[in-house]
């Protein structure tokens, strides 16, 4: 008769135990899915904005210089992410410290509306092309690949990312992010 006492006292306390636990497990549990989820959004944004500056850097000054880095944009973050997550994308010129040089950058927005150019303003050259995004730009041709000292091209993308619980304080959705890459003009070592 003791034993059996003994036994759902303990029953009752573990069940007590677990109604106590679980919530802190179940917040750990959707803590860890939130962060994974977020570490793999700025992961797939940073290789995609590397390999765009890896595209630029070597297309230097060709008239498709910036089209081609948005195109690298938007292919490596095909199928990991929503292209209409991204805020804005600045194509820009560096100094050598990796200082943001605002007076020579090209904004661009994600527009999905015209599939051939899904970028606003479109950087393709042609008959109805007048510039390069906003502030004041930084055409291709402008761009100085010669040595010693070719220019540094700079890709920055400003993304958000949706949280999906929002359980922690920090996590006020959306979060807005920007990751940066910097290259080297690849040199034109004879000259145009």
């Amino acid at each position: 008769m003791r034993w059996a006492k003994r036994s759902t006292r303990a029953e009752g306390a573990a069940v007590v135990e677990f109604a106590v636990i679980l919530p802190l497990l179940v917040v750990l549990l959707f803590g860890v899915v939130e962060m994974g989820l977020a570490f793999r959004s700025r992961l797939t944004v940073s290789s995609a904005v590397q390999s765009a500056a890896r595209i630029g850097s070597v297309l230097g000054t060709d008239g498709q210089a910036d089209f081609a880095t948005l195109q690298a944009v938007t292919a490596g973050l095909k199928g990991q992410f929503n292209p209409s997550d991204i805020v804005e994308v600045f194509i820009y010129r560096s100094d050598e410290n990796g200082s943001f040089l605002a007076a020579e950058s090209n904004r661009y927005v994600y527009d999905p509306s015209d599939p051939a150019c899904p970028w606003d303003p479109c950087p393709l050259p042609g008959p109805s092309f007048e510039g390069y995004g906003a502030p004041s730009g930084w055409a291709p041709a402008a761009r100085n690949t010669l040595m010693p000292n070719p220019d540094i091209l700079g890709v920055r993308i400003s993304f958000q990312h949706n949280w999906i619980t929002s359980i922690m304080p920090f996590m006020s959705s959306p979060a807005l992010w920007t990751d940066d890459a910097r290259l080297r003009l690849e040199p034109d070592l004879f000259g145009p």
